[in-house]
């Protein structure tokens, strides 16, 4: 089993929720662990016709114990995700999104306003580069994504590049006094560095896609 993105905790704080994978098989599969601090157990649940679905990435909704994961996918269509009513116990069955996936990295996270943003390649297809990086901003709960802002675009002049930009990771400052609101993302570049990117909601929606 492996893990790609972050964990979260519990709705009651009193453990952990672990978004694992594992790729035993050519197709990968992926299943949540979920910790109890209290008597020291972890609990495995099975997300429903996973199989191709792998790296899961998620985030919590409302305030609530309700989950939103998101998955890429194997099969390089699009990118799926699947809900939890009750923080991570049960899950219901998965449904693919509107944005598209090319079997690469994603990643989702919730910001201070309640903002879903999600990083990932804006194609679908196996056989094309991990170009352009983009992020999508939804204020329905991952409904709709209206805005969306590519972060690297491949240079095709460049034979120096081959276009690899890849496994983002985001995060906004979770203390509950910061002012700071920005936005930072990391990801591959071009399978030769790691680059950070800096940037708020205000930038995003500057461009409506």
């Amino acid at each position: 089993a492996f893990d790609r993105n972050r964990i979260i905790s519990t709705w009651k704080n009193d453990g952990v929720i672990f978004p694992c994978y594992n790729t035993s098989t050519n197709s990968g599969y992926s299943f949540i662990l979920r910790s109890n601090f209290i008597n020291s157990t972890w609990t495995r649940t099975d997300i429903p016709m996973t199989t191709n679905l792998v790296q899961p990435s998620i985030v919590r909704l409302n305030n609530s114990s309700q989950l939103r994961v998101f998955f890429r996918d194997r099969n390089a269509i699009s990118i799926y995700y699947a809900d939890s009513y009750d923080d991570g116990l049960t899950w219901t069955m998965v449904k693919p999104m509107s944005l598209p996936n090319n079997n690469a990295g994603i990643e989702a996270y919730r910001l201070k306003t309640g903002a879903l943003i999600i990083a990932f390649n804006n194609h679908n297809g196996t056989h094309q580069p991990r170009s352009p990086l983009t992020i999508a901003l939804s204020y329905d709960n991952g409904i709709t994504w209206p805005y969306k802002r590519d972060i690297q675009i491949h240079d095709d002049d460049n034979d120096t590049l081959i276009g690899e930009y890849s496994y983002p990771s985001l995060l906004q400052s979770f203390w509950s006094g910061s002012d700071d609101n920005d936005i930072h993302l990391v990801y591959t570049y071009d399978r030769k560095t790691i680059k950070y990117v800096r940037f708020n909601e205000k930038w995003i929606k500057s461009i409506i896609s």
